[in-house]
């Protein structure tokens, strides 16, 4: 059996993600090593990321908060998108730049739309699934505002 913590932070201050070591939940600390000292920080200067345990291509674990890209199948684009973990499973939340996700919305359309299962993105997927940052620090692209809305007539 494999003890090993899984987690991941965001450490608000650094502004870095850092594999966690180990938690104390009595005294709210994190402990991760950032080069190779251990360090602590407190539960409220950080966000918990917890692992899918889902790899990408790559072989590397997403965890949530990962931004990927994928593509569905060769007659779709390419989507970038973030994990997150919401109703009790992981999902891939297409990331939308404010202005189209503003006329999707202007439109009526259902802004869960624009999510996928990542369970369903790595096994379904053209391309294969690819982590290219994390949340935190990844700047929405021109490529995110390539996505078609269709306008009701």
């Amino acid at each position: 059996m494999n003890n090993e913590l899984k987690f991941k932070i965001y450490n608000k201050l650094s502004k870095k993600c850092f594999k966690v070591t180990r938690i104390d939940y009595i005294d709210k600390q994190v402990y991760y090593y950032d080069k190779d000292e251990e360090e602590t920080i407190s539960l409220d200067d950080c966000i918990l990321l917890m692992p899918t345990g889902i790899c990408d291509s790559l072989g590397r674990e997403i965890f949530e908060g990962d931004v990927i890209i994928y593509q569905e199948n060769s007659f779709t684009y390419k989507k970038t998108a973030e994990v997150v973990y919401e109703n009790g499973c992981f999902v891939a939340k297409q990331l939308l730049s404010g202005t189209i996700e503003q006329t999707a919305l202007d439109e009526g359309m259902y802004i869960d739309q624009f999510k996928d299962l990542l369970f369903s993105t790595t096994f379904s997927t053209y391309k294969p699934v690819k982590v290219i940052g994390n949340i935190f620090t990844y700047k929405l692209s021109k490529n995110n505002s390539k996505i078609k809305i269709p306008i009701k007539l």
